[in-house]
């Protein structure tokens, strides 16, 4: 607890040049950071806010998949704002690329400051998680709601947070999360992490209002660990489940267009597709054997 109040001192002090009116608060234990200022959202409090927790009990990703951690072991905070993403080309699914290159560039410039060997850059798996040695580093959830006060065409968005600090899932059977630790063996505290990246988070969502995806589609370009791979793709809202069947569409990746959607040469041609209820994974010809953690 007190190394994240600590940690949002140092963000608000960083911040207020972008965002004056911006709150951040520290809560000891939540359901949902994203549940949270959702709820916040709807009942009107709807000025600029960051919100971390240090144990997150209820945490949810894409398809209502449930985010596990013990304290300590992860990093998770969600950043809530009024936006108009109908007017931004590409509009929430084009924002969670552009969210998850900041928070790569940001996690690099961190690590790049600490003593130790030089890295491989983070890389960014479509739509939205990021990737260290194909295995999932990190993930992010945007949701979005009505909410009174706006102005017309906005809505509250909330953008949800996690990234993994130590080793976490199943290591024994090699299918563990890729973690921070393995980039540095430095300690590192979630504190630490959070005044890496919310700042530059809140700065690449300011632009991403203004400018839309496009002056960033070259940066995300360069960590998109789907380019050129052979992926499957299913298309439903089923989670996990929808993952056991047999996929819509096989392909290629050819990266993502201005909008974020992702390219794939099919057997029908180039196929572009949007996030919205989508499933993305590497084919078992793509996929490297699973990589453990250092012990």
């Amino acid at each position: 607890m007190i190394d994240l109040n600590t940690a949002a001192e140092q963000i608000w002090l960083d911040t207020q040049a972008d965002c004056p009116n911006i709150s951040i608060e520290v809560l000891p234990e939540t359901d949902s950071t994203n549940t949270q200022l959702l709820a916040r959202g709807r009942a009107g409090d709807t000025a600029p806010m960051l919100l971390a927790a240090h144990l997150q009990t209820a945490g949810r990703g894409r398809h209502g998949r449930q985010w596990v951690a013990q304290p300590g072991d992860s990093l998770t905070f969600s950043l809530g704002l009024p936006l108009d993403l109908d007017q931004v080309p590409g509009g929430g699914s084009a924002l969670s690329l552009a969210v998850g290159l900041a928070i790569a560039e940001a996690l690099d410039a961190g690590m790049a400051g600490l003593p130790g060997p030089a890295q491989p850059p983070i890389t960014l798996k479509w739509p939205n998680d990021l990737w260290w040695q194909q295995r999932k580093l990190g993930g992010i959830l945007i949701e979005a709601t009505p909410a009174p006060g706006l102005t017309t065409g906005q809505r509250w968005v909330v953008i949800g947070v996690g990234i993994n600090l130590r080793p976490q899932g199943d290591q024994a059977s090699g299918l563990a999360h890729a973690c921070l630790q393995e980039l540095n063996t430095t300690p590192l505290t979630a504190g630490q992490v959070w005044a890496w990246v919310a700042p530059k988070l809140l700065r690449a969502v300011q632009r991403f209002a203004l400018e839309g995806f496009a002056p960033v589609q070259a940066a995300y370009a360069q960590r998109d660990a789907l380019a050129g791979q052979d992926v499957a793709l299913w298309r439903g809202t089923s989670g996990n489940a929808l993952l056991r069947g047999a996929p819509t569409d096989t392909g290629r990746a050819d990266g993502v267009d201005q909008q974020g959607a992702l390219l794939v040469h099919t057997d029908t041609g180039l196929q572009r597709w949007t996030t919205g209820d989508v499933s993305v994974r590497l084919a078992a010809s793509s996929a490297p054997p699973p990589t453990l953690p250092p012990a």
